[in-house]
């Protein structure tokens, strides 16, 4: 290396061509909740197939659920590895997943109720419709948390997550 020119952050030497963890993150688990996303504008404003089959919100939550678990997951590893949350073990991250998890499933629903009473837009299904959809999203986020715990996540199982030679 020569003298004066500074080194490349560990960030972007174990990233690669990311620039940072939370770019890396977004390219790399991103697209799925996005996907879940769309998927679910496509069913309601085009289809309008929750009117129809209200069973198919159920369905969505889990997806969702999965999806903002698997966004999580992969945003803790690579926080890790870039030093920002320091060196955390596979146990570890899956309790961050599901406390965030569980986090976005209340808050999905309480942005929710919150645009129906405001906006009057959408049907008013009541408290119970609500717990469930909170529910739904939870459980498929614990089915993603518990498979990465049994096929190990990526990662041997006392393996941990952190800065490059820890």
């Amino acid at each position: 290396m020569k003298a004066g020119v500074p080194r490349r952050p560990r960030e972007v030497q174990d990233l690669g061509i990311y620039r940072h963890w939370s770019i890396a993150a977004l390219f790399e688990a991103g697209w799925a909740p996005a996907a879940v996303f769309v998927f679910h504008l496509l069913l309601a404003r085009v289809l309008r197939l929750y009117l129809s089959h209200p069973t198919v919100d159920i369905a969505m939550h889990f997806l969702g659920g999965l999806a903002i678990a698997f966004f999580f997951w992969r945003t803790s590893v690579l926080a890790s590895k870039a030093g920002v949350i320091g060196g955390i073990n596979r146990t570890g991250i899956g309790v961050v997943v599901f406390g965030l998890t569980c986090a976005a499933a209340v808050f999905w629903d309480l942005q929710n109720t919150c645009r129906t009473a405001i906006l009057g837009r959408a049907r008013k299904l009541g408290l119970s419709d609500t717990l469930g959809d909170m529910l739904c999203g939870i459980v498929g986020g614990s089915v993603f948390v518990a498979a990465m715990g049994l096929l190990g996540g990526g990662a041997p199982p006392l393996a941990w997550y952190g800065p490059a030679g820890t």
